[in-house]
């Protein structure tokens, strides 16, 4: 039986149909209609809203995390708030979360207790390089609407990229797709993605930034950005696992500054080269499947799996019952260089991998000055408030647009022309809400958010 994801390296045509501007009029009614469900939801509190709880096991303690109903002071996720993870007191012997494979491997209590455990890239990074504070404004955030939860978290998408994510995630069901949506706003809140987004790359840590471990460099055959994971350079034991977790968070939302239509999806290179037990995480990798799954819909193109040895293939047989079956069918083996050719060009693959390119991944700390823009307030506000401006005109277009059916091409239209008017604001915002990140230093992301792979 052919494989469709694997058959768009064939054919060189990527799979389109579901996806916006390649909509058949029974889906645009579908979108029409979670629309319309999602409008009717936006003036209720985001209080309201309960995110999905981690599978057994995956917060750290052997036992599955509990839905408390109500997650804004106690996510389901069973974390505590950012804030609190990064005031944490000294360093404690035993990371968070149990170690290795099954916790086999344990923990270090000399690397704990160094300084590289815990160690943030804001520790080494000169002061004047870091964004100015993030300030909470606890009064809003407890009057939180659905509404404001919603345009936060599509930040520089168009909207109707984000619905149908969640609407090809569940199979084109309207209510089920709202749940899946309205879970993710609340999860969004308990982690605060505003902050991740705001501080970038100053509470992650510095080793794992040193490292690598998910880098995006160019693009595969089919133009999706192409992530590397040197499964040999993971350590478990070098930082705490809620460090790793907030890292991954980090790299999927930065992800999403360089997808946008026609590519939504990133290809996943995982390079098991010299690998061993020691370099898997059970309580990341179980962490890290429940938020691609259930926060980050239909954001995976593919994933290719390097130069397996016995050890991943054993783990392989462990692995796969967990995963979604649609995401199994992502994951194919290459065995050998000329293969993974198949998938990326060589032009675009680093040589250790058989490629031609000479890329060899090295961090650069944040330079001084480089997040002027987020202590201009002023600036601030008023990019701040053209974005307000232009989502409130696209809500209200789009009541109409929902109202009158797929059929209505002048109100099409206009609701396009809103949508990009919206884009537009939000991109000239970000570069006074977002850190600059690696990839604006090295040239590939613009202050407009255009992508230049070349630079990578």
């Amino acid at each position: 039986m052919t494989n469709p994801v694997l058959e768009q390296y064939t054919t060189g045509k990527p799979i389109v149909e579901g996806t916006f501007g390649h909509l058949t009029p029974e889906q645009t009614k579908l979108l029409q209609a979670l629309w319309t469900r999602l409008l009717a939801s936006f003036d209720r509190s985001a209080d309201e809203l309960t995110s999905a709880p981690l599978p057994a096991q995956a917060n750290g303690d052997g036992a599955a995390a509990k839905d408390n109903g109500r997650s804004s002071s106690a996510p389901a996720s069973g974390r505590t708030s950012r804030q609190q993870r990064r005031l944490a007191a000294a360093p404690s012997p035993t990371p968070s979360g149990s170690s290795g494979w099954f916790g086999w491997g344990g923990s270090s209590a000399k690397l704990a207790e160094s300084v590289e455990y815990r160690q943030l890239v804001e520790d080494a990074a000169a002061e004047e390089s870091q964004p100015p504070e993030f300030v909470v404004d606890q009064q809003q955030q407890q009057k939180q609407s659905i509404r404001t939860a919603f345009w936060n978290a599509v930040l520089c998408d168009h909207p109707d990229v984000l619905l149908l994510r969640f609407l090809r995630a569940r199979k084109w069901h309207v209510d089920d797709a709202l749940d899946m949506l309205l879970k993710c706003l609340r999860w969004r809140i308990d982690e605060e993605l505003d902050r991740v987004v705001w501080e970038g790359e100053g509470p992650l840590n510095l080793g794992l930034m040193r490292r690598g471990i998910g880098a995006t460099h160019k693009t595969d055959r089919i133009g999706q950005p192409v992530l590397h994971i040197p499964v040999k350079l993971n350590d478990p034991k070098a930082q705490p696992t809620e460090q790793m977790i907030d890292y991954t968070v980090y790299l999927m939302e930065l992800a999403r500054v360089v997808l946008y239509p026609p590519t939504e999806k990133v290809c996943l290179v995982f390079d098991t080269t010299d690998m061993s037990l020691s370099n898997m995480d059970w309580t990341f990798f179980r962490t890290y499947l429940h938020y691609l799954e259930h926060y980050y819909p239909e954001c995976l193109g593919l994933v290719l799996i390097y130069n397996a040895s016995w050890v991943f293939n054993g783990l392989w047989k462990l692995i796969r019952p967990l995963l979604d079956p649609v995401v199994a069918s992502k994951v194919h083996f290459v065995g050998s260089r000329d293969e993974i050719q198949n998938f990326i060009a060589p032009e675009n693959l680093p040589k250790h991998l058989g490629g031609t390119d000479d890329f060899v991944y090295e961090y650069t700390m944040p330079k001084p000055g480089e997040n002027a823009a987020m202590s201009d307030v002023a600036a601030r506000m008023a990019a701040t408030d053209r974005r307000l401006k232009a989502s409130q005109k696209l809500e209200d277009i789009t009541r109409e647009w929902a109202a009158a059916g797929a059929s209505s091409n002048e109100a099409t239209q206009e609701r396009e022309q809103a949508a990009s008017e919206l884009v537009a604001a939000s991109r000239a915002l970000d570069r006074y809400v977002r850190a600059r990140t690696l990839y604006h230093r090295s040239g590939v992301i613009n202050d407009d958010l255009t992508v230049n792979w070349q630079k990578s």
